[in-house]
């Protein structure tokens, strides 16, 4: 029985250390999976902003995750650091793999938001008038929930858990894939995956990838689909719910369609 991906080569632009599930899941699925990272988790440029933050956690209410990388982050900071979250804090993760690895990592969640947006944890954090919170990310992502917490009376410290790097290991394959017509479809998990691969990307090569009609971008979210759209390449395939199991799942229904 042929498979939904027999015969079509995928490329993954996720961070390689996060590629292998994704990967291994398309690959049982029959298609031919090319592991093109174009974004690298670093450390912050300093630890002393968030290592203040740990030492002084009873000082917050809210502990609040944007991410999966923050949260591992964060927590082998407090494995250095030989400190845990206190009992009496509230906590929040944005969508379930966030609050899936904070349980994995010890730290209890008291909220989780339906989706993996920071509107989303807009909604779940609605009475926080007068309260301190606290919010590990990236040095680098948006303002809106820090800004609009503020703006609803809360205290909040934004600390670096983590920063990203346009990593190009896997570029140089991806332009052969792409010089001998042999990309079928290229996923997107996240903005910073999107703008990395565009900065990676010579002009020749970017009206090569985009002037072949046959050549698909799956987007794992609204996010990461505006951030295609910046560059004039709309997207043919979305999941559902902004993991990379939906987005699998996307990707086989819709080559089963083809």
């Amino acid at each position: 029985m042929n498979k939904p991906l027999s015969g079509i080569n995928v490329v993954v632009t996720r961070a390689r250390k996060q590629a292998s599930g994704f990967a291994a899941r398309l690959r049982r699925e029959g298609a031919r999976v090319l592991i093109c990272p174009t974004i690298r988790i670093i450390p912050p440029a300093s630890y002393r902003p968030m290592d203040r933050a740990i030492q002084n956690l009873d000082q917050y209410r809210w502990l609040v995750f944007t991410s999966v990388n923050g949260v591992e982050m964060f927590a082998a900071r407090l494995r250095k650091l030989n400190a845990r979250v206190p009992d009496s804090m509230r906590t929040c993760a944005i969508g379930p793999a966030t609050a899936d690895s904070m349980r994995a990592f010890k730290i209890q969640v008291s909220k989780v938001s339906k989706e993996y947006v920071a509107e989303s944890v807009l909604d779940a954090l609605k009475s926080v008038k007068g309260q301190r919170i606290l919010i590990p990310r990236a040095a680098v992502a948006r303002d809106i929930l820090p800004d609009t917490l503020r703006k609803r009376g809360s205290k909040v410290d934004v600390v670096t858990a983590y920063r990203t790097k346009v990593d190009a290991s896997g570029f140089a394959q991806f332009r052969k894939w792409l010089c001998a017509g042999r990309v079928n479809c290229v996923t997107f998990t996240s903005s910073s995956t999107v703008k990395n691969f565009f900065s990676l990307l010579r002009p020749k090569l970017r009206q090569v990838l985009l002037g072949d009609s046959r050549i698909r971008a799956a987007s794992i979210g609204p996010v990461t689909t505006a951030t295609l759209g910046e560059y004039r390449w709309e997207p043919r395939i979305l999941a559902r719910k902004p993991t990379t199991d939906h987005l699998a799942n996307a990707i086989c229904q819709f080559y089963k369609k083809e």
